[in-house]
Formats: structure tokens, C-alpha cells, sequence
């Protein structure tokens, strides 16, 4: 039997070729002829989020490409075509095509999108690409990059509980205001005799809520308009940072992570090869606190006037006074970097553990809150109705 089968030109299935997305380089694409459509898509993607995580592995993975030996911008190029984030993509090209045709550095090239890179991982490459060590920073920055998102992640979910909490007791507080108490309020009303102070309190806030909820919700967005502009000017957010530093119980844990990210980021650009007093100052624009962030340019100042570093470092109240004792063990030993990095480990795990703490304190608070908003509003609607039955049992 002849099992060979012969298949007709009219039954091959023509494969559509494969649709490539358009190369987009910023400054360089002509993209004026664009239909409305595409230039709608373009500006959702360029103005799109591009996460710390997707920072973390694009250093680390360029890290590994140039050890492995890949041309710098060769590199750059394999990242863009690998990113699932096109936004990112679209700026890894423009990188590429500026290091290659306008013969920028790699820094200068990322000054370009301050908005996606930040003024230290900027000042680090920088550092690298001068002291001829920037495999080793590409490292430093995705370790450090991954280090302020461990941090982060903690601090959210210690705040995660409380924070749920208080929004379910504002909803709650709205929901009774809006629908509840007015149905007792025409109950109570029949009664013909006066009602307790804590009845009418809340009869009280629920006309007003009923009545003014527009007012109430235009002076909430506004307090918060004003109040995130004030925080963004310089006075503002150093008077911010001034008083979160001094709060009771909140001041104390926000010092030992500004201490941990002092000790730790210190660590890894002494370790780049950075000098010490470049170090400083890029610390100083890597602290986010603008009290923290303004003494360590001073001590850079100090610094290269020629005092010795622990000794700088001491003067400075603001700081943890275990610094300044470390790195002089650090200057004695000649091994200042082994010694802050030990004590940034030993930093994160206080931190982590006051982190646990204090969501462990808030939670009495919590609970004492939610009591008192119960109580207040069963003796506000209970003790009318209790009134009458006495009333009526009379």
C-alpha cells in the first residue's frame, strides 16, 4: 500500500508575517504624521510607571552582560529588546543611540529621564564610569535598589492593618451618618421628650453630613492639595522631615532606617571605589530625609576641609552616634566599608523587628478607637430607646 501523500499547493496555509513594533527613539522618531490613535497609545507609554523592580533587573542583568563580555551598548541594546516594558524599551534605545551617535557617557545618557532615574544612581554611575569600576557599581546600585524595596515592603505591611482599620471606620462612620441615624431620627422625634446630649450630637453630625458632604470632601481635597504642595517645596519638606524625626515613637525607628541606609549605601560605594568624600555627598543625595540629607553635606564640606571622618560624623547630633564610633574603628582598621556593611545588616534586622513592634502598639490604639466610636453611637441611639421603654412601662 502506498502510504505516501502528496499535499497540493492549495492547501498550504500562508503564515502572516510577524508584526514588529516600531523603534521608537525620543528626540530622533518623527512621529508628527501619527494618526490621533497612536500618538494617544504613545503618550499613555511614555507616560507610563517604570517600577524599582524593573530598575533592579535591568542594572543587574547589564552587570552580568558586560562581565560576560558584551560591548557596553551592545548590552543596552539586548535589554530594550528583552524589556516587557515598553516605556523602558523605548528609553534603552534612546540610551543606545545617544552613547553611539552622540557619544554621550552612560550617566550622561540617563540625565536624560530624571523622572525614571534618580540623582544617586545617576551620581554612582557617574563614579564608576571615572574610577573605572562600573561593572562592580551596576551591582551596587541593583543591590541597593533591591535593599530600599525590601524596606519599603516592610514598612507597608506593618502600616497595612492599621491603615485598613481606620478607612473601614471612616466608611462605616459615613455609612450610619448617611442611612442609619436618619431612620432613628424620626423615631426619636415621635418620642415628644428631650433626647440625651449624645443623641443629638449625632443627629447633629448626621444633618450636617447629609447637608454638606460636598463641603466636607472639598475641604478634605483641598487640605491635601495644599498640604503635598508644601511638602514638595524645600522648606516644607525639611519642616516635614524635622518633625517626623522628633515625633515620640514614629522619630526614633525612622533614624535607625535612615541609619541603615547610611551604614549600607556607604558600604557599597567605599567597596565601588569611590573616594570617601564623593561617597558622602552622593549619601546625601540618596537620603530622602532632607534633615539627614543636609548633614551629610555638611560633613562632605568638613570633610575635604581635612577632618578626619569619624570626627565629622560625630558632631553632628542628628545622626546615630554609632557611626562615627564605627568608622573610626573602621579609619584604625583600614577596613571602613566590611565594618559599615556589617553594621547596615545589623541595622535592617533592628529595624525589621521595630517594624513588627510597632504594628504590635498600634493595634491597642486600634481597638481602643473603634470602642469608643461603638460606644459613643449604641448610647446615642440605645438610650432613647430605653427611655421609652421606661415610659411606656410606667
Amino acid at each position: 500500500m502506498n502510504l505516501n501523500f502528496k499535499i497540493s499547493p492549495k492547501n498550504k496555509i500562508p503564515l502572516r508575517p510577524a508584526r514588529r513594533r516600531r523603534k521608537i527613539i525620543y528626540g530622533v522618531t518623527d512621529r508628527s504624521n501619527d494618526s490621533l490613535w497612536q500618538k494617544i497609545n504613545d503618550f499613555l507609554i511614555d507616560n507610563s510607571p517604570i517600577t524599582k523592580k524593573e530598575k533592579m533587573v535591568f542594572f543587574n542583568s547589564l552587570k552580568l552582560l558586560v562581565t560576560s563580555g558584551v560591548n557596553f551598548t551592545k548590552a543596552i541594546h539586548m535589554m530594550a529588546e528583552r524589556s516587557k516594558n515598553e516605556h523602558l524599551k523605548r528609553i534603552l534605545h534612546t540610551i543606545e543611540y545617544d552613547m553611539l551617535n552622540s557619544g554621550m557617557r552612560f550617566s550622561e545618557a540617563m540625565a536624560k529621564y530624571p523622572r525614571v532615574f534618580s540623582v544617586s544612581e545617576m551620581k554612582m554611575i557617574y563614579s564608576g564610569e571615572i574610577a573605572g569600576r562600573l561593572e562592580e557599581v551596576l551591582e551596587a546600585v541593583a543591590t541597593r535598589i533591591q535593599k530600599n524595596i525590601e524596606m519599603e515592603i516592610r514598612v507597608k505591611s506593618a502600616m497595612m492593618y492599621p491603615i485598613t482599620v481606620f478607612i473601614a471606620i471612616i466608611l462605616a462612620g459615613i455609612v450610619v451618618m448617611l442611612f442609619v441615624v436618619p431612620k432613628f431620627e424620626a423615631m426619636f422625634a415621635s418620642f415628644g421628650s428631650d433626647l440625651p446630649i449624645a443623641t443629638k450630637i449625632m443627629i447633629g453630625m448626621s444633618r450636617f453630613f447629609q447637608d454638606y458632604w460636598w463641603f466636607l470632601l472639598l475641604i478634605l481635597i483641598s487640605a491635601w492639595v495644599i498640604f503635598q504642595n508644601w511638602k514638595k517645596s524645600e522648606d516644607g519638606k525639611y519642616q516635614w522631615d524635622e518633625f517626623l524625626l522628633n515625633l515620640p515613637g514614629i522619630g526614633p525607628l525612622i533614624r535607625d532606617i535612615q541609619t541603615a541606609k547610611i551604614a549600607g549605601n556607604f558600604s557599597t560605594l567605599l567597596e565601588s571605589g569611590i573616594p570617601i568624600a564623593k561617597a558622602i555627598h552622593v549619601l546625601g543625595e540618596i537620603i530622602d530625609n532632607d534633615v539627614i540629607s543636609q548633614v551629610l553635606l555638611q560633613i562632605e564640606h568638613e570633610v575635604r576641609k581635612g577632618k578626619q571622618v569619624h570626627e565629622a560624623f560625630a558632631e553632628h547630633p542628628e545622626l546615630d552616634p554609632i557611626l562615627a564610633e564605627v568608622i573610626e574603628i573602621g579609619e584604625q582598621s583600614g577596613a571602613i566599608p566590611q565594618v559599615l556593611h556589617k553594621v547596615g545588616m545589623q541595622y535592617d534586622l533592628e529595624v525589621d523587628a521595630q517594624l513588627k513592634n510597632l504594628s504590635a502598639m498600634i493595634e491597642p490604639l486600634v481597638i481602643l478607637i473603634v470602642g469608643l466610636a461603638v460606644t459613643f453611637m449604641a448610647l446615642a441611639i440605645m438610650t432613647p430607646i430605653m427611655k421609652m421603654q421606661s415610659l411606656f412601662a410606667g
